[in-house]
Formats: structure tokens, C-alpha cells, sequence
């Protein structure tokens, strides 16, 4: 567990699981026909005969889980590529098991010819991904998808690559299901190749679908329920999910995380080559281009850093918090113990909310990465930019606590309560601290063994369950062990 996420209490993501029993899976009836081939159904409920849970009590959780599914050996997790966007680790291609509030499971049904260790390519790929409510396991929608082994997309040929979590137009979370189909050559008709972008919500509706022609439109994007057509050096072009007018939206910075909901706001770096006053961030609309704030003229400087920069220089990043917040990272002196100065601001118009506390950046230095979970209500929150974590209050900006020299590292991961932190802690891997006194409550609660990939065991949905991706799934209602 060493990937740098943001992460937060409710996060909106998905699992690809197989499993066995635990939720019926050959009483499934044909629903609708969304997509040509990716296909709702309506299917049975978890129901008791799922695995009994033998690990720790979870705090914050309840002491037994609310329902469980049995995983086999074609169980995994649904891919999450905005938080795949968000880590500093080369390679990593992180999975996730829950969408809003809802659990997604999802299962590698493809029929491979002869052995699984004789490398034959099956003739078609067959993948399928469930929503379960995550208060009483009931499946609220499956879907099903078919790729040729013909089809000439880039993407891998598992469940994460063609079922991912993304954002539909309003920034609320969205299951995104990629399907493809070859027609073979006809007579004088040259052979074609669809793919289908098909996005649902938690409740298993379907959102909208679009089918693009030819080879050129098998791996593109979606983000905030459009897909990306063409890429500029400025401005790229999106076409809406379901249909409607093509639209230009104004690029992020390379590699920059996503800031704010929908398409969100641009941050660009300004600076004045004339009298070399230094550098400062404009934050705009990317849909209008429109500028909203910069650093130089709108935002209240703190303090120590007016006072220890004489000039204009006043070097700062920003790093996302939640939907409509930011947080800003002033650098500070050479001469302080410590990197940057954290403030609150409001990402629509720059009003500072909150001044917080002093952090070292350490060992990522230089990078737009950070460790960061939010608790559900937004009051509190924990932030780890490599040098140590640190506990505060995102209102008065009150320091709580913060991780000492002699203490081992502490890398937050979810806040699901204001009392409770998960956390990664040095070879604990993961453990539960009493958020207001940081307090050991729980050490090593991982499993040994997970079904997600470059993921983390321990997730939460929108309305406070916890799923625990194990050997098994686990799923825990809120609540005290």
C-alpha cells in the first residue's frame, strides 16, 4: 500500500469480482438490450450463504458483515482511472469495488480454448459487471460485454479495462461499460468495427450510450459523461454520452489532477517575464475558458508568507479536496523546518475558507501528488504530502494532530467517521486511529490476500458501508464494532 491516492470517505469506484455462492449467478433473466451487446439484466440477491467473516472488528463498522459474496478464481476489481491519474508510482492500475452507494462486482465470463496456461486466444471475450445495493446485497442491475477477439482495440483484455468508474455530466459517479463488435466483410461491404460507451448510475439506470464507427474510436476516454474525440494543444473535443453536440473543453495540465466536479476548473501557471516578479496559478472555467482567480490578485495572502517574501514571488500549488474546495500549498522559506503553509479556498472564486497548518512535502517534493481523506461531513481532515501526516480542521484550519519523527509513517486512506482514520502505517499495513488523539485502535487489518489490483482491501460507499475486498467480499454496515 505505498500508491499516493486521494482518497476520501465516500469514494465512487468499482470491483470486478467473480464469485460463487452467495448470489445466484444462472437465474438471471434477459432484461433490455442497452448497447447491442452490453446488456442489463435483472438477477437474484446476495443472500446468507456467503462466507462468514473471520477477521478483526473494523471500527467504525459493524462487528459482523451485512452480507458476503465468495470469490473465485476469476474475481477482481473494475478499474478506476481518475485515481489511476492521481499516483506517483509508475505502473499503477488501480481497482476499486464500490460506485456511490452502491457495490460493483464484476466477472471475467470468457471460455478459453484448451488449458489456462496453453496461451490459445478465445474467439470472444465475455465480461459482465453487477450492481448490488450495499445495505441489503440485492442486485440492482447486471451487465454484460462481448468483444471479439477480432476487435483491434488497445485496451487489456480484462474486466477493469472495458467496465471503469467515471463521472457522469452533473460529477456524480458512473459505471462506464466499453463494448466492441467486428462485422466481417460482405460482398463489395468492407469489414466495419462499433464500439459502444454506455454509462450507468449507482441504481443501475442507464445514463446515455453512444456508438462510434471504425478502428480510430475503440479506446477513447470518457470524463464527466462525454468522451474525448480529439485531442488539441489547448482545447480538446468531447461528444456527449447519448448524443448531442460536440463541445470544446479547455485542457488541464499535464498530468494534473481532476479539480472540482464535471469537466471542472483549469489551473494554469502565469508569470511575468518582464520584471520577473515570479510566478502565481490561474484557476478557469474549462468549458468557457473563462478566469475565475489567481493567486496574485484575488487570494489573501497568509501572512508568513507575505512577511517572509518581500517581492512578488509567492510560489504555491493546489491540490483538489472536494467537489467545490481546493487546498492551496504556500511554499515557505528556506529557512523554516517546514515546506508549505495549507489554506482552504473556494474553487469558483478563490475566497479563502480556512488557513491550516505547516507540512513537509519530503520525499515528493516537486510532485502534484498527495494523500488526502476527507471525513463525509467535510469538517476534518488528513493530509500526507511525503514528510508526515497531519490532522485538521478544514473550518478553523486547528492543527489535531500530526505524525511525529519517532513514528512510523502514517498514510491515510479513508475517514468514514469523525472519530475514526484508516490508514496505512508502516508494517501495520492497515490500521484504524482514533482520529482526534491518533491512538492505535485496530493494527494489520488487511487480509492477506486481495481482489483488487494495485488497490486498496478497504473501501467505503457514499452512505457509509465498508467494503472489505479480501479472499472474499465482505460488506459492513456503519456503525460502532
Amino acid at each position: 500500500m505505498t500508491k499516493r491516492h486521494i482518497w476520501y470517505a465516500a469514494g465512487a469506484a468499482a470491483l470486478s469480482l467473480g464469485f460463487a455462492a452467495g448470489c445466484g449467478t444462472g437465474d438471471d433473466t434477459q432484461g433490455a438490450d442497452a448497447t447491442g451487446s452490453a446488456k442489463p439484466r435483472t438477477s437474484a440477491s446476495a443472500t446468507s450463504t456467503g462466507p462468514a467473516y473471520k477477521g478483526a472488528a473494523l471500527p467504525a463498522l459493524s462487528r459482523r458483515p451485512a452480507w458476503s459474496l465468495r470469490a473465485d478464481s476469476s474475481t477482481g476489481c473494475a478499474g478506476d482511472p481518475a485515481r489511476a491519474a492521481a499516483t506517483s508510482t509508475v505502473g499503477d492500475d488501480p481497482e476499486t469495488c464500490v460506485l456511490g452507494d452502491a457495490v460493483v462486482v464484476t466477472q471475467d465470463l470468457t471460455k478459453y480454448p484448451g488449458s489456462s496456461s496453453s496461451g490459445d486466444e478465445p474467439d470472444e471475450y465475455h465480461f459482465r459487471a453487477r450492481l448490488y445495493d450495499a445495505a441489503t446485497g440485492g442486485v440492482r442491475a447486471s451487465v454484460d460485454v462481448e468483444i471479439p477477439d477480432s476487435w483491434p482495440g488497445k485496451r487489456e483484455h480484462k474486466p477493469s479495462a472495458f467496465l471503469t468508474v467515471s463521472q457522469w455530466t452533473d460529477g456524480s459517479p458512473a459505471l462506464l461499460v466499453v463494448d466492441g463488435d467486428v462485422t466481417e466483410a460482405s460482398g463489395l461491404k468492407k469489414e466495419s468495427v462499433e464500439t459502444s460507451y454506455t454509462m450507468y448510475s449507482p441504481s443501475g439506470r442507464k445514463l446515455g450510450s453512444s456508438s462510434f464507427q471504425g478502428a480510430g474510436r475503440t479506446d477513447l476516454t470518457a470524463e464527466a459523461g462525454h468522451v474525448l474525440l480529439d485531442e488539441g494543444s489547448k482545447s480538446s473535443t468531447y461528444a456527449p454520452i447519448g448524443g448531442g453536440d460536440t463541445v470544446p473543453v479547455h485542457n488541464r495540465a499535464y498530468g494534473q489532477q481532476p479539480i472540482g466536479s464535471g469537466f471542472g476548473y483549469r489551473v494554469a501557471t502565469g508569470s511575468d517575464v518582464w520584471d520577473t516578479s515570479g510566478t502565481w496559478l490561474v484557476v478557469s472555467d474549462r468549458l468557457t475558458g473563462k478566469e475565475l482567480w489567481n493567486t496574485k490578485d484575488d487570494v489573501d495572502v497568509p501572512a508568513d508568507i507575505a512577511s517572509a517574501n518581500d517581492d512578488d514571488a509567492k510560489p504555491v500549488r493546489i491540490y483538489p479536496l472536494s467537489a467545490d474546495k481546493a487546498l492551496l500549498a504556500w511554499e515557505l522559506s528556506d529557512d523554516d523546518p517546514y515546506d508549505a503553509l495549507l489554506g482552504v479556498v473556494d474553487l469558483k472564486t478563490g475566497r479563502t475558507l480556512a488557513q491550516g497548518p505547516k507540512v513537509a512535502f519530503g520525499d515528493v517534493a516537486g510532485d502534484d501528488t498527495a494523500d488526502i481523506a476527507l471525513s463525509p461531513d467535510g469538517g476534518t481532515v488528513v493530509t500526507r504530502f511525503g514528510g508526515g501526516a497531519v490532522a485538521w480542521d478544514v473550518e478553523t484550519g486547528d492543527e489535531l494532530w500530526r505524525q511525529e519523527d519517532d513514528e512510523q509513517d502514517i498514510t491515510p486512506l479513508a475517514l468514514p467517521s469523525a472519530d475514526v482514520l484508516y490508514a496505512s502505517v508502516g508494517d501495520m499495513r492497515l490500521a484504524a486511529l482514533n482520529m482526534r488523539t491518533k491512538k492505535l485502535l485496530s493494527p494489520d487489518l488487511a487480509p492477506d490476500v486481495s481482489l483488487t489490483e494495485d488497490g486498496d482491501a478497504l473501501q467505503f460507499t457514499t452512505d457509509g458501508y465498508g467494503v472489505l475486498a479480501g479472499q472474499h467480499l465482505f460488506v459492513f454496515a456503519p456503525g460502532s464494532a
